[in-house]
């Protein structure tokens, strides 16, 4: 396929808008609280620890690291239109650079259609779990609706059609045929699932926190995030490595669960958003003409 085949695939279907179930989910903070998980999801494919292992700075630089991945994947879905069609040809692009050779001396590329697809799967099942858990379930009709937005935002990173499920049923089909036969326990992910992963990230690159400060703050957000790795890892996934998880643990989630449902609900429209999409949102309301997307169709 050339590239000017690649890009005009990505162009078939049009750009998510303001109105979509994805700008008000992808730019959540409680969606911040799957990401772990699925990114958990995500190394355990072979080609993509391969690629993280070599290419990623996730362990020395990991607040860059999010910083340089939020620049580039959510202005996919948090940009005007034509802007949104661009950032996903840049992340495509940068992709064809991902590539090199494993420890068994195999090669591997980013753009590898199962594992470049794979990434973005992930992101449906996350976006699912993180309102039954922290939310509420969503109805048939906006399950449907926000299948059809995952696939929308899949062509627009690049992925071609045919590697993305076609329905629903094809998806979970697929997604947990992939944990049950494809997905391994690899470097990147034991890495990520250590007992003192959390425990030894530096601190944020800020001049007001101190350094005792965050040793204090991250002894104790560090447990939270363990914990929360593993509380929202699919139990698919927590079955097939062993990965300890007790009825007390489950209680105590649950009780989380609790608490966070009641907070969110308190918690006003505009804050429960990262900076980024509470921007977007305010240009949508200030220029609603630059959010046209129906021209994209």
């Amino acid at each position: 396929m050339t590239q000017a085949t690649e890009q005009a695939n990505r162009h078939v279907l049009k750009p998510l808008g303001p109105d979509s179930y994805t700008w008000q989910d992808f730019g959540s903070w409680r969606f911040n609280l799957m990401l772990p998980q699925a990114f958990a999801l995500q190394v355990a494919h072979p080609i993509i620890d391969a690629g993280v292992g070599e290419h990623s700075v996730y362990k020395t630089d990991p607040w860059g690291r999010a910083r340089r991945s939020t620049a580039l994947l959510w202005p996919i879905v948090y940009a005007r239109p034509q802007k949104a069609i661009e950032m996903g040809d840049k992340l495509y692009d940068m992709h064809r650079s991902i590539k090199g050779v494993d420890k068994e001396g195999n090669k591997y590329h980013a753009l590898n259609p199962e594992a470049y697809s794979w990434v973005h799967i992930t992101g449906f099942d996350a976006t699912i779990r993180m309102h039954e858990m922290l939310g509420k379930p969503p109805t048939t009709e906006q399950r449907a609706a926000m299948f059809s937005e995952w696939r929308q935002l899949g062509i627009l990173m690049g992925i071609r059609e045919q590697d993305l499920p076609a329905t629903e049923c094809d998806y979970w089909e697929y997604f947990h045929g992939m944990i049950k036969d494809k997905l391994a326990m690899t470097d990147v992910a034991k890495d990520l699932l250590a007992h003192n992963h959390y425990l030894d990230i530096p601190k944020p690159p800020v001049d007001w926190l101190p350094e005792f400060a965050w040793v204090m703050i991250r002894a104790v957000m560090g447990r939270f995030m363990r914990f929360n790795l593993r509380a929202t890892l699919p139990h698919q996934f927590r079955e097939k490595f062993d990965i300890p998880w007790s009825k007390k643990d489950e209680r105590l989630f649950k009780a989380w669960c609790r608490f966070y449902r009641v907070v969110h609900a308190l918690t006003p429209k505009n804050l429960r958003l990262i900076p980024m999409a509470r921007n977007a949102y305010k240009d949508a309301r200030q220029h609603p003409e630059a959010y046209n997307v129906n021209k994209y169709a």
